[in-house]
């Protein structure tokens, strides 16, 4: 396939292109209840070629890109025929010129205990783990999905990279129920990039706990300000956000302030400093950059950026290749010590969001802890409009840890004074 690919590309006049060549074998498990509807596997391949096309426009020179998707069993002509289409949609791109990423040739081959495993058999050993707190008779899973996937990647350019590597994941989701004193369902969902049964457990156990919690709860919290207690997922959301914005597309394109030695949290940080990281989740990027561990944050001033090749290349700085996993160093305060103080902890939203440019988070609420100071009472509904532009520089971050597959870092954050919209 990949020597028709190269053919029609020659035949096409391309001269500068990009191949991904992805396979992903996948086991996938249906379950109602803890009983097993429905067992798949999948082998699919998938290749995304990327054509450039240099050209002239108002006398600078531009260089047009455009992708198109090759399936497996097309013919000669189906191929040349598309990547025709998309060189020629490439000089309706006006993309100035940039230099592609240097070229790499590299195997790599990292131990992982998916790999060693058929999928099938890893898919029941997560199964396994998702179904063991499941004890109760009036709380439970009611439907799990459960997926693992190992994806063959191989890369190709015309200047010359040859890159091979592998990725594993473990996803799905599941609805746990409560059926007294009122039915409720309520939507959970999980991605690790190892066997994580430990993790998976938690998370089934605290969905049941969480479940049963939200089927006693009546009444929203009263509006006003609150200390609001943000857990696991949640933090990650927000704290990403800073991620975003050292993109080098986000800070050309003007989104993002960003720039070395900026004040992320602002002139004055009454909090917790932020100390981030982005964490490669696959050894190197689709365009072939080498993906490394980079500090984005260094007690809350922006020390790297990343991004694209061809953004970082407009930038005028090295290729670092796009990240989605960040590593945030934990926080002084354990959370049994955030919650001494009146506070407002949602465990469950409906649909939280946090728009990175805006600051902006929040979300409607489906199950939250009030603490008055006295005693703790279940509420659900109002919901939550935060500004962390506004607040960034009063964080305070929990020594306990929280991981996922594009996560590692404190378990909890404590934001004071947030808006709830309630009762």
């Amino acid at each position: 396939m990949i020597n028709k690919i190269l053919a029609a590309l020659k035949k096409a006049g391309v001269s500068v292109y990009n191949i991904v060549d992805t396979v992903t074998e996948s086991a996938e498990i249906y379950f109602i209840k803890k009983q097993e509807d429905m067992r798949r596997m999948k082998s699919i391949r998938e290749i995304t070629v990327t054509v450039y096309r240099d050209f002239e426009a108002n006398d600078k020179k531009m260089r047009g890109m455009s992708d198109v998707q090759i399936a497996p069993g097309m013919t000669e002509e189906e191929i040349a025929k598309k990547i025709s289409v998309a060189y020629e949609s490439a000089c309706y791109v006006m993309n100035p010129f940039f230099e592609l990423a240097d070229p790499v040739k590299d195997v790599v081959e990292a131990k992982s205990e998916i790999r060693d495993l058929p999928l099938e058999e890893a898919a029941r050993i997560m199964a396994d783990a998702l179904f063991t707190p499941d004890t109760d008779e009036e709380a439970f899973i009611n439907s799990a999905e459960i997926f693992v996937d190992l994806q063959r990647v191989h890369i190709l350019s015309s200047l010359g990279s040859d890159i091979s590597f592998t990725k594993e994941r473990v996803w799905g989701e599941f609805v746990a129920q409560c059926v007294r004193p009122q039915d409720v369902e309520m939507y959970f969902d999980f991605n690790y990039d190892t066997l994580d049964t430990y993790a998976l457990s938690k998370l089934s156990l605290d969905a049941i706990t969480i479940v049963s919690d939200r089927a006693q709860a009546k009444s929203a919290p009263a509006a006003g300000e609150y200390d609001l207690i943000l857990t696991e997922k949640h933090v990650n959301t927000v704290l990403s956000s800073y991620l975003e914005k050292a993109d080098a597309a986000m800070i050309f394109a003007k989104y993002s302030p960003y720039e070395i030695g900026f004040n992320a949290q602002g002139e004055s940080i009454q909090g917790e400093k932020l100390n981030l990281m982005c964490e490669p989740d696959q050894p190197y990027s689709m365009d072939g950059v080498k993906l490394i561990e980079r500090t984005i944050l260094k007690d809350g001033v922006v020390s790297d950026l990343v991004g694209a090749t061809r953004f970082c290349r407009y930038m005028g700085i090295e290729p670092k290749g796009h990240f989605s996993k960040i590593r945030v160093e934990n926080g002084t305060v354990s959370l049994d010590e955030m919650k001494k103080k009146p506070y407002l902890m949602p465990v469950a939203f409906s649909d939280f969001q946090m728009d990175a440019m805006s600051g902006r988070f929040g979300g409607e609420i489906r199950l939250a802890y009030l603490f008055d100071g006295e005693s703790i009472s279940l509420v659900t509904g109002g919901s939550v409009n935060g500004s962390l532009l506004e607040k960034q520089n009063q964080l305070v971050f929990s020594k306990e840890t929280y991981r996922s597959s594009d996560y590692s870092g404190p378990l909890a954050v404590l934001i004071p004074s947030v808006s709830v919209a309630g009762a």
